[in-house]
């Protein structure tokens, strides 16, 4: 039986949309088509490849196994074509949408939009704040990239590219009681965090005041900074948060070093640049994960 290669690329498609008519959409041909496609696929590979579950496709057993090799063989044939031309990031056209954890978003979100904003005159940029969607976005969406602290609960459809570590300090009022910043002081005042959406363990904070049997717990958690601070301004709240935003908080703040016992437990967390497996090898991820990394450095 002769093979068609351009079939393949459905399995992903499929993968990502679970429904033949949004898969239609992406592919921009009809639905009759795709249940061609989906009939010859079946008998090349004599299995049923997707199973109806009510409104949704899922994948069989050996589907999962083809989505697993699919996207590197693809992407590998798809290198075969690119021409061997300078790449500049004034090439780039059309929207491109990049998220950040919500404390980045101004420390890194800001200069990294002068520069492409700049740099790329034919781009609209979209910089928002990683969500509860973020995953997801970046499955279905080609032309977004997003950064989040690990570990992050993420499938084989994602790339993944470190950017470097986050360090965090304490934001409080100015006039706020606490003097210097010993744990067991610290502990006298409730504590607010960055809830991050998408990511697997417990803050470092939770698990530092677990670690520690300290007799205390998050008393806020939310994925909005100004939210927090507004908070902080009239309360005797204390907010953990990233280092990289020290010089963007207002003069009616104070922030203060972390207690040591946090700080020589290697109190930081790791971040990547994530985008989908299509863009593994595409010249702007690697200028991303470049410039990312640049801006995070402390």
């Amino acid at each position: 039986m002769t093979k068609d290669l351009n079939l393949l690329r459905l399995i992903l498609v499929l993968n990502e949309t679970r429904q033949t008519v949004t898969a239609a959409k992406a592919l921009n041909v009809s639905q009759p088509t795709i249940s061609v496609m989906l009939r010859k696929l079946r008998e090349q590979f004599d299995d049923e490849l997707f199973v109806r579950d009510k409104a949704r496709l899922e994948p069989t057993p050996k589907c999962l196994k083809l989505i697993e090799s699919l996207p590197s063989l693809l992407e590998q044939i798809d290198d075969l074509y690119v021409p061997d031309k300078e790449w500049s990031l004034s090439d780039l056209k059309g929207e491109l949408q990049i998220m950040l954890p919500t404390p980045l978003l101004v420390p890194i979100g800001v200069p990294l939009m002068k520069t492409l904003t700049k740099a790329a005159p034919h781009v609209t940029f979209q910089c928002s704040p990683w969500l509860d969607n973020g995953v997801q976005t970046l499955e279905t969406n080609r032309t977004s990239w997003g950064v989040s602290y690990l570990p992050m609960e993420v499938n084989k459809t994602l790339a993944e590219r470190p950017v470097g570590f986050d360090k965090f300090m304490l934001v409080l009022r100015k006039d706020h009681p606490l003097q210097g910043n010993a744990l067991e002081d610290v502990m006298k005042y409730p504590l607010c965090i960055n809830m991050i959406p998408g990511y697997i363990q417990p803050s470092k904070s939770e698990m530092l005041i677990k670690k520690y049997d300290l007799d205390k717990h998050i008393a806020l958690r939310s994925n909005n900074m100004n939210l927090m601070l507004e908070i902080v301004k009239d309360s005797d709240f204390i907010y953990i948060t990233s280092n990289k935003c020290r010089s963007h908080v207002g003069e009616e703040y104070r922030c203060v070093e972390l207690p040591s016992e946090l700080s020589k437990d290697t109190y930081r967390r790791e971040l990547a640049l994530f985008t989908h497996q299509a863009n593994r090898n595409n010249p702007f991820t690697d200028w991303l994960q470049s410039e990312i990394t640049t801006l995070i450095q402390p």
